[in-house]
């Protein structure tokens, strides 16, 4: 065997801090220029926090600059600080330096009730501007819950069911989300030991108010954990809106067993009924429907299968087939993934003071970011509409670049031969080129 010399020198590279301008996130600046066409600057400017006259950064620089840092990953308020220090953040804001981890955590403990609300009715103007320009008619309302486990003594935090561990503190936030676009269109952040239908009656009357003025026909669509008369009499309450919400009772298997059942046509094993029900403290009877698959079960122990049902059952007022209402309900399991989207990718709930009404307006700062990215690529590009905010952040916003200034002109200078450069300038333009209307 021949022995192959490797005649190749070491190659020695000298390294240095020296070079300045640079930025790991050039991606920011179509956010950043979509923020602006959104009025999200404009409408901060509105949220008039009690300060001093010596502040050195506006509210508006410093919630955007969470917001957008949120959006490029940063998970703690001790990283916001490293962030303010980028070359196009610093450029963005017109910041002269880097503003420090107290400062950001100060402001934003300055937040209570009103402010917090302030933003949220932001959310909801902003969310009719895109709305508005999309042509939305129709909607569905995804409403759901979570548990954020928290770790300290954090006000409002408390025990209660926590699928992810056990006997731990926690927030329990409620949440509504837009199915054409994703987006978050309300949350509000609850103690731990909330039930999740707890002001949910409250909760969908605000859901209502912010809903864009063109989207006439509503579905609100929910967990067993709303089958709540009260929720359901406040839905009724709005001409036209339709409900499906599944059924939780104690005596649910009594009554289904008792009701006429009908095989579905077409469908081995697969029965359904629809009928009028009252549940104890309602004033009235309102339509249920019902599906049961034929299944067998094996038993430990058994040497033969037993065969069994397993039962959906849903109360709604949609004019439809009971399956067409269980296939519609099958449907919402995609809201999972938006409320882990929102948790895991822009880390609602991760930056924690100890102060409540602070934690509620960073947890709407991460809806808002959520938010931002989905209105952003909705309006540009459906390719990536369809991505995950931590798959859109890694291609996107993730990209390294130069600023250089000439007497009249910022330039970004971004690598020539980056894989997505085409797509990225059309997202770009794509922003450049809307015009709210």
């Amino acid at each position: 065997m021949m022995n192959v010399k490797n005649n190749k020198k070491t190659v020695k590279i000298k390294t240095s801090f020296t070079a300045q301008r640079l930025t790991n996130y050039s991606g920011l600046l179509p956010v950043f220029k979509f923020m602006h066409k959104l009025g999200f600057f404009d409408k901060l400017g509105a949220v008039n926090l009690p300060l001093g006259r010596n502040i050195k950064y506006s509210t508006q620089s410093i919630y955007g600059i969470i917001v957008l840092g949120l959006i490029a990953g940063m998970n703690r308020i001790s990283k916001m600080e490293s962030f303010s220090r980028d070359a196009l953040i610093q450029e963005l804001f017109g910041l002269s330096g880097h503003i420090d981890e107290d400062t950001i955590a100060n402001r934003i403990k300055r937040f209570d009730f009103q402010y917090t609300n302030t933003l949220i009715e932001h959310i909801g103007q902003m969310s009719s501007k895109v709305h508005k320009q999309l042509g939305t008619d129709a909607d569905i309302l995804d409403m759901d819950s979570t548990v954020k486990t928290t770790y300290g003594n954090q006000e409002g935090v408390s025990r209660g069911f926590n699928p992810h561990k056990k006997g731990a503190s926690s927030y329990h936030p409620l949440l509504v989300f837009l199915n054409s676009t994703k987006e978050c269109l309300l949350s509000w952040l609850r103690p731990g030991d909330a039930y999740t239908a707890n002001n949910s009656s409250e909760f969908i009357k605000q859901a209502f108010s912010l809903l864009p003025s063109g989207i006439k026909d509503i579905l609100v669509r929910a967990d067993s954990g709303f089958f709540d008369g009260t929720l359901l009499s406040t839905i009724e309450s709005y001409p036209g809106v339709k409900y499906l919400i599944k059924v939780k009772l104690k005596n649910l298997q009594s009554v289904l067993l008792s009701q006429s059942w009908e095989p579905i046509p077409g469908k081995q094993n697969y029965e359904m009924t629809k009928f009028e029900y009252k549940c104890a403290g309602w004033k009235q009877t309102r339509k249920f429907v019902a599906v049961r698959i034929l299944k067998e079960k094996h038993e430990p122990g058994e040497l033969l299968p037993k065969q069994g049902y397993e039962m959906f059952c849903y109360v709604t007022n949609i004019d439809a087939d009971p399956l067409a209402i269980h296939y519609l309900y099958g449907d919402r399991g995609t809201s999972e993934n938006w409320i882990e989207a929102v948790k895991k990718q822009m880390f609602a709930g991760s930056m924690l003071t100890q102060d409540f009404w602070a934690n509620e307006a960073l947890w709407q700062a991460s809806i808002l970011a959520y938010n931002i990215t989905v209105w952003m690529r909705c309006l540009t590009d459906l390719k990536a509409a369809r991505q995950e905010p931590a798959t859109f952040r890694y291609w996107f916003v993730l990209l390294a670049g130069k600023i250089s200034k000439t007497a009249r002109q910022v330039n970004l200078k971004m690598y020539d031969a980056y894989h997505y450069k085409d797509w990225w300038r059309r997202i770009e333009k794509g922003v450049d080129d809307i015009v709210f209307r």
